[in-house]
């Protein structure tokens, strides 16, 4: 998924192949180069971060009992501090899309925060999660919700159609009742249907999967595989920010965002190509503070277990340490405008959600390691 506001990674150098072996020397060309083209991200900057990798020891969660684990108090903190940041946040989709923000996906987004939350909360806390999300379904339940499936631009309903499945599949798994919502769902499938055409591979792969769990006949090539970055064996020169979000979600689709332990897509060929990519991504992610970007490459390593690799450690600690005194992950303030309603659900909403799913997952999920 690519994500507007973020710089993307421009310049590119020739590396004659991946390995092992090369991990260093590109890790050393890819940052100077990277930090060249995003000029927010000063050389001060990169030496600290680096430093601070350095100087963190490389706790690797392996304990048997998450309380165990190394800072498994720090974590705990920051997990209650963004919980309470979730829970103040005004997220309605209608509201957000008159500004500009898109609407379905950042209610997509908090939804999946609290999912998150709720997977790994004692009954008590579940009740509390459940009442909030009761809260922002409701906003599912309006006409306009809905309407705009229909009557929107082409731009507007391809920036929501994926999360207008996304927030469907979400209420489900946070135990609501989405007959009504089902129901509207059909009428806009033939625009769903129509549309498929413009999407990527892994976003293609990931509406197969929702067709599937909701029962629709699939358009004629709808299908689960992913002919994505992977598949073509990107070299690692070539990889711009959205290209590593592209491999991120063809992982997540792989995964079904956490909920599958198992994945069937990738051969051994695949995963030793994504083992030689993600830990060097990891580290510029973590060097450039590409915060949102580092969750969502550590959630892959954990889905994938591959939590003994140093860089995963560090990018955990890297993290545990970032969060902001609010409750947030990012780095954004730069950005911020004075008439700007809805700066915090545009960008410190998703950097936030993945950040806290990232340490949930390496604390909580119990994902097996492998070698």
């Amino acid at each position: 998924m690519a994500y507007s506001g973020r710089h993307k990674l421009q310049q590119r150098l020739t590396i004659s192949r991946l390995g092992w072996c090369v991990r260093g020397v590109a890790l050393f060309l890819l940052s100077s180069m990277l930090l060249y083209a995003n000029d927010n991200v000063s050389q001060d900057t990169l030496q600290r971060a680096t430093s601070r990798a350095q100087s963190s020891a490389p706790l690797c969660l392996t304990a048997a009992a998450p309380s165990d684990m190394p800072r498994w108090s720090d974590y705990v903190r920051l997990k209650h501090r963004a919980w309470a940041w979730f829970d103040q946040l005004e997220v309605d989709p209608v509201e957000l899309l008159k500004h500009g923000v898109k609407g379905k996906k950042k209610l997509a987004e908090i939804l999946q925060a609290y999912l998150n939350l709720y997977q790994y909360a004692p009954a008590a806390a579940r009740e509390r999660i459940q009442q909030r999300v009761v809260q922002l379904a409701r906003h599912t339940q309006r006409f306009e919700y809905h309407q705009d499936m229909l009557v929107s631009s082409d731009t507007e309903f391809l920036q929501n159609s994926m999360s207008y499945f996304r927030v469907l599949w979400l209420l489900e798994h946070l135990e609501q009742d989405t007959t009504a919502y089902r129901q509207r769902l059909l009428t806009v499938k033939p625009r769903m249907d129509e549309h498929l055409k413009q999407r990527g591979p892994w976003q293609q792969a990931m509406f197969a999967e929702y067709y599937s769990s909701f029962g629709l006949a699939k358009p004629p090539g709808l299908s689960l595989s992913i002919e994505g970055v992977v598949i073509q064996r990107l070299p690692l020169t070539q990889y711009n920010k959205d290209k590593a979000y592209y491999l991120t979600h063809e992982v997540f689709v792989a995964f079904d965002y956490g909920l599958r332990r198992m994945q069937s897509h990738f051969t051994a060929e695949d995963l030793s190509y994504i083992r030689t990519v993600l830990p060097v991504l990891a580290q510029v992610a973590s060097q450039q503070n590409a915060q949102d970007l580092l969750a969502e490459i550590l959630q892959c390593m954990t889905y994938l277990g591959w939590q003994t690799e140093p860089v995963y450690c560090q990018g955990i600690n890297y993290l545990l340490d970032s969060q902001n005194p609010n409750g947030t992950w990012g780095n954004y303030e730069a950005l911020r405008t004075a008439d700007e309603l809805y700066f915090d659900q545009r960008l410190y909403l998703h950097t936030t959600m993945v950040a806290l799913q990232a340490l949930s997952e390496a604390y909580e999920g119990h994902w097996p390691l492998t070698e």
